[in-house]
């Protein structure tokens, strides 16, 4: 009896763990459940958005086999399409996917760590799902990834990147006895005590090397030097990176990554604790936004080019979905909530944000920030499941 006893404290912090585990997807549910009720309460019996035309956005693993072959084919429809983007800002595009790339590059000073960092990347979306759908024929919406749920378990597991037939492909080729990948990050004279960035080594390193990307190039890019020891990359003939340079696609998948920054406790204590836009931006850029970045690594790694890799687009969705699900938590003071100025961490200083700024797309007329606010006013019409 004894003996027992000593082990029931230990039993009992096991059981108060799993149960907190359990109990970690069924908040998400219940938020989840919440954001959509107050959406579709919110919203006209009349008008271009109603409850009866509000298209639905869900996670990959929740699509039919069909649908997800459907999403695969449009995307290589997109990189099989010409670039329209004007060849002077981006003379290394080559299709209508590096069109993406390209304005995602030309911009990143001003679309990151800035004040319209959620504004301009929900509209980037919205602009690729509307390419998928009108000039490629596919007829659902951009699926999301969630994080949290995956982040446990085997990277085999998840269907979206698992490297089977219906997937986005798989990790990269393992390369062992690697550092891991440095680089500094975009600022005027940086240093590595002040800019560094440091992504340890994953389960792959290497090319990606089944499933239907298999054969995927990259045009454009790198921007940012890299300092790797494992798979070489080419640098761009332009220091910009917007010139041509063909090569495959490195993949690095590291889920203590997702762990430490894109967990259930992460992002539910960023949902539920957090009320004010200026440090959930923060929290949430450093933490779950460059979590699934440097999970997926490789040319992630490069804060300019990657869009380059289609895992982007979902990591994105879930982007938008988590920062649309905040906003409906107090729609009265967090929907046209904005926070930051103009440039990457105010480097160069310049003025704060405002609703009013025009956001540019390059290949697409600009909008303001303000226009890109609500996901379902103006030009939007979308829910997340």
């Amino acid at each position: 009896m004894l003996l027992f006893s000593s082990f029931v404290p230990a039993i009992v912090a096991f059981l108060l763990i799993i149960a907190r585990i359990d109990a970690n997807p069924a908040i998400m549910r219940r938020l989840v459940n919440e954001y959509q009720s107050t959406t579709r309460r919110g919203l006209p019996n009349q008008g271009a958005c109603t409850r009866h035309n509000l298209a639905v956005r869900k996670e990959w693993s929740t699509l039919d086999i069909l649908t997800r072959k459907s999403y695969i084919n449009a995307v290589k429809c997109l990189a099989r399409l010409p670039s329209t983007i004007d060849p002077l800002l981006a003379p290394g595009a080559r299709s209508r996917f590096d069109d993406f790339t390209a304005t995602h590059i030309i911009n990143t000073l001003t679309i990151h760590g800035t004040g319209s960092f959620f504004a301009w990347h929900r509209h980037f979306l919205y602009l690729f799902e509307k390419a998928l759908r009108e000039e490629c024929g596919y007829t659902g919406y951009q699926p999301y990834w969630e994080w949290s749920h995956w982040a446990n378990q085997p990277t085999s597991a998840n269907p979206l990147y698992d490297g089977s037939s219906t997937s986005l492909s798989g990790n990269g080729r393992y390369i062992p006895n690697r550092n891991g990948t440095f680089q500094l990050l975009p600022a005027l004279n940086p240093t590595p005590d002040a800019f560094a960035f440091f992504t340890p080594p994953g389960t792959g390193g290497g090319y990606i090397y089944s499933g239907p990307l298999k054969n995927w190039q990259l045009h454009l890019g790198p921007v940012v030097d890299q300092y790797d020891n494992g798979q070489p990359v080419p640098r761009n003939p332009r220091p910009d990176g917007l010139g041509y340079n063909p090569r495959g696609m490195i993949r690095d998948f590291n889920n203590t990554i997702l762990q430490r920054r894109a967990s259930w406790p992460v992002v539910l204590g960023l949902l539920v604790n957090v009320t004010d836009i200026a440090p959930f931006q923060i929290l949430f850029f450093s933490g779950p936004h460059a979590g699934g970045h440097t999970f997926i690594s490789g040319i992630d790694n490069d804060l300019f080019t990657s869009p380059g890799d289609p895992l982007f687009w979902f990591h994105h969705a879930q982007v938008d979905r988590i920062w649309s699900i905040w906003q409906s938590r107090d729609l009265g003071t967090r929907e046209f909530a904005i926070d930051g100025t103009q440039t990457l961490f105010n480097i160069p200083p310049s003025p704060n944000a405002t609703l009013d700024d025009l956001m540019p797309f390059d290949f697409s007329p600009p909008i303001t920030v303000r226009e890109a606010m609500s996901p379902t006013k103006g030009l939007y019409c979308y829910i997340y499941d």
